[in-house]
């Protein structure tokens, strides 16, 4: 094992590269800075703010229904605070992630909303950063910790979608 990984068993979380909220906002920015600078419009109104508002809301309605998961299981949707529980009912039975799912149907809603062509390619970022600074940690973190039925329940769900 690395020294990252040691650190993050003795302080029983994830070790997550940053927190996703900041990862998150950190690709909007991005998204909006380029935009700014070289704008890339694609979308016709009526898709922007009928379609692009309808993607923002159900991206808002998943990481609800994901985050009313986790307290109902009385763990932390933080995962740089120890796990205490695996969630595997609701939303979290058809995908081991829907909070990072809606981040990425967020990002496309913004993208879609502001009419900027960016997004999509922020969002192929914002994906690999979470995969492999997010996901994978906590993934290992989680199978570390809970053993065989985390692993059981990998088997069953898929990451994603």
């Amino acid at each position: 094992m690395n020294d990252e990984s040691n650190q993050a068993e003795e302080k029983d979380t994830a070790g997550v590269i940053l927190p996703p909220p900041v990862i998150l906002l950190i690709a909007v920015l991005l998204g909006f800075g380029l935009d700014y600078l070289w704008p890339r419009p694609f979308a016709p109104d009526w898709a922007r703010y009928y379609l692009g508002s309808a993607v923002i809301l159900s991206a808002i309605a998943l990481a609800i229904a994901g985050e009313r998961q986790f307290k109902r299981a009385g763990t932390s949707v933080k995962p740089w605070v120890p796990s205490t529980a695996i969630v595997t009912s609701g939303v979290f039975a058809r995908t081991r992630n829907p909070m990072y799912l809606a981040m990425v149907i967020l990002l496309a809603g913004i993208g879609l909303l502001g009419n900027s062509l960016w997004f999509p390619v922020i969002t192929i970022g914002f994906v690999g950063v979470m995969q492999y600074g997010v996901i994978l940690r906590e993934e290992a973190y989680l199978e570390r910790k809970f053993g065989t039925p985390y692993v059981e329940y990998k088997a069953r769900v898929r990451r994603w979608i």
